[in-house]
């Protein structure tokens, strides 16, 4: 099992950084959540290397990738999307298995929907489903607070601390705390690994900025489900039972409208849902590689 080369893809904005377990097997492109990066996910991933061509990317905002994140930029997410669908149309491979975390799952989504040429099976794990009615709500919170990050999601993303005197003291900071307290040690060193940027002083800093995480948190792209109705490709999601970005309606909901897609709930398990049950996640790829 051979380890991930670092790689770039320029765009005409910027450049997307990705990792890949380079193969001739057919491949996978795995987008992460809102916050983490490609490294995070590369104990995850890596089992699978022996079977799959594998590529993680690091989206916008994130990671290593240097594409711009003005204001607004994360607006319904719909820039994950078009990234996404960018960075698949120069692979060359012909169509992929798509899948994604939180964020990177509901990009993973829309661009599966967008561009069923690219994708030949998708995984779903904990995306982010918001229900239609909340749409109006936020919205005039938003208004109310004057712009300023209306989830409580968004707002403790925004006080979150951007920078540390060395990605050391980051992981010995986070290690079994708060999002972090069930992880395994090595996944938090990878998360930080792949997650900080230097400053000039020898310092370093968070590479996702906490403007940008609050931005997206709070920028969902309300019924997302509905795209389930116009899902070509063999799809299964996996959800957590407790905390979960997919609560058990929507998870309904879109199954309703995609009748053979694959629905899985993991009892006992979180919104981090990669982190915790690793295996079930590679089981599902595998089983999507089959059928797709």
């Amino acid at each position: 099992m051979s380890g991930p080369v670092r790689k770039s893809r320029h765009m005409q904005d910027g450049a997307v950084s990705y990792l890949e377990w380079e193969s001739d097997a057919p491949c996978l492109v795995f987008a992460h959540a809102n916050g983490f990066n490609a490294e995070t996910y590369k104990s995850i991933l890596a089992p699978l290397s022996d079977r799959l061509r594998i590529i993680a990317i690091d989206q916008r905002g994130h990671g290593f990738t240097t594409l711009p994140t003005p204001p607004g930029f994360a607006r319904q997410w719909l820039v994950f999307r078009d990234d996404l669908i960018r960075f698949l149309d120069g692979l060359g491979t012909g169509p992929v298995i798509l899948a994604g975390h939180s964020l990177g799952g509901s990009a993973s989504l829309m661009a599966a929907v967008a561009r069923p040429d690219l994708v030949r099976g998708l995984v779903l794990v904990e995306p982010v489903l918001v229900p239609p009615r909340l749409a109006v709500p936020m919205h005039v919170s938003r208004l109310l607070r004057m712009g300023k990050p209306v989830l409580p999601i968004a707002q403790r993303a925004l006080r979150r601390r951007a920078n540390f005197e060395s990605a050391e003291a980051m992981e010995a900071l986070y290690r079994g705390r708060g999002a972090f307290k069930d992880w395994p040690e090595d996944m938090v060193h990878d998360y930080v690994a792949g997650g900080t940027l230097a400053n000039g002083d020898g310092t370093v800093r968070l590479a996702c900025a906490p403007r940008a995480e609050a931005e997206i948190f709070d920028s969902p792209h309300f019924g997302l489900y509905k795209l389930a109705r116009r899902l070509r490709c063999p799809a299964t999601l996996i959800r957590g039972t407790r905390d979960s970005t997919c609560a058990a309606p929507m998870a309904a909901a879109f199954q309703r409208l995609k009748p053979d897609a694959r629905v899985l709930a993991v009892s006992g398990a979180s919104h981090f849902l990669p982190m915790e049950r690793p295996e079930i996640v590679r089981e599902e790829i595998l089983r999507i590689a089959a059928v797709s």
